[in-house]
């Protein structure tokens, strides 16, 4: 992929900025704003193509499924798999239980499962209750204090009774990536299912599950530039078949009598109900948006934009910004020894300033990092220098009335 340094950002095309000229957006690690041609995409369905896919016979019913299942194509090439293994939910977090409550594996009390300290509670929770269902033990994968990194030992960690791993792509805390391909490749040496949680990481990172190697893989629409109630999980045919459906109804059964059901094979099985094919088709439109985007250099554009932002906050000493190395997400979190996170959030929100503070669904890295609540700022595409100029006056100015 070709990127150059011309890229300017794209606040152009979306319609937000039109109406609010001076809000600062800094919360895209929650939920990317939607770009113009994904809005229209959307908004398209709903006027001229909308009607309830594989249910009708008429052509505007065969049309909706054409564009579900064309999604579906697009979509599983844009992650490197095929569309025998793309499955529709209606967020991560619904893909993830769904996994943990459908996994039919032969669980012996005293199994493990090893999941990483940067888990967000929709890759921990899940993994917990089925932990305590079958007297199963949690193993984690800690991170460096020190550089945010995944620890050296990890591979300690990751024994013969690991049945599953499930791994984030990238903290949502410090943007770290970690080193899935590997940590996958050794559990699976070990026999493990191997899950990995994208969703904080696909806005930034071109995903391909055939260098991944997991069993499955995860995330949401609406963290992609998409719009909210579209998941997508990447579950190979061979992981389908440990898998048991955990909603049954219309549109995945292919027969049904008084006595007993048949439900169809494949992905099929696991979409009961009506699906969300507005959501879904703007999906598709959001990964080729994001594409062009990238191609023309969004994301060494984001990643400029991040250090020199580092940079500039690392010069207040009486911010404390949490490790990161390279290659990260455009994603900054920091405290202050003096101020609580959740003040600074308020004082930057009253200058229309967005970001997030809390534990950001985290709780066990936040603890380990000994801090309660943090001050997130994560990057978009339609973020400028000036937005990270505004940021850090608004910093000096809170720390001036609140210190």
């Amino acid at each position: 992929m070709t990127v150059t340094n011309s890229y300017k950002g794209a606040r152009a095309q979306f319609a937000l900025w039109r109406e609010q000229t001076d809000l600062v957006y800094l919360d895209s690690a929650a939920s990317c704003q939607v770009p113009d041609a994904v809005l229209e995409r959307y908004l398209g369905y709903y006027q001229f193509e909308h009607a309830n896919a594989h249910r009708g016979n008429y052509p505007l019913a065969q049309h909706a499924t054409h564009l579900l299942e064309g999604a579906r194509m697009q979509l599983a090439d844009w992650i490197g798999g095929t569309a025998d293994a793309l499955i529709f939910t209606s967020s991560a977090t619904h893909s993830l239980n769904l996994l943990a409550n459908g996994l039919q594996l032969d669980w012996q009390a005293g199994d493990e499962i090893v999941v990483t300290r940067a888990e967000h509670h929709s890759n921990l929770l899940p993994w917990q209750r089925l932990a305590e269902r079958h007297q199963l033990k949690l193993r984690w994968l800690d991170l460096d204090a020190e550089t945010g990194a995944l620890q050296d030992d990890w591979q300690a960690q990751i024994g013969p009774r690991c049945k599953l791993l499930a791994m984030t792509l990238a903290s949502n805390v410090t943007g770290q990536l970690l080193p899935a391909a590997a940590v996958v490749a050794y559990a699976q040496s070990q026999g493990a299912i191997t899950v990995v949680d994208a969703a904080q990481a696909v806005s930034s990172v071109p995903l391909d599950v055939g260098q991944l190697g997991c069993d499955a893989l995860t995330f949401s629409a609406h963290k992609m530039y998409g719009v909210t109630g579209c998941g997508v999980l990447y579950a190979t045919p061979v992981l389908q078949t440990k898998l048991q459906p955990q909603w049954v109804g219309g549109g995945m059964v292919q027969q049904v009598s008084a006595e007993l059901s048949r439900y169809l094979e494949g992905v099929q099985q696991f979409e009961a109900g009506t699906p969300n094919t507005a959501a879904i088709v703007a999906c598709a439109r959001a990964a080729q948006w994001l594409s062009a985007e990238r191609a023309g250099g969004l994301n060494d554009y984001l990643q400029r934009l991040a250090l020199k932002l580092r940079e500039q906050l690392n010069q207040r000493s009486w911010l404390r910004v949490l490790p990161q190395q390279q290659p990260s997400l455009p994603l900054i979190s920091f405290y202050s020894p003096e101020l609580h996170a959740f003040d600074l959030a308020a004082v930057l929100a009253e200058q229309n300033i967005a970001v997030r503070a809390g534990s950001h669904c985290a709780q066990p890295f936040l603890q380990a990092l000994e801090q309660q609540a943090v001050v997130r700022v994560s990057l978009g595409a339609y973020n400028t220098a000036a937005d990270c100029e505004r940021l850090c006056s608004a910093l000096d100015d809170a720390y001036q009335l609140l210190s």
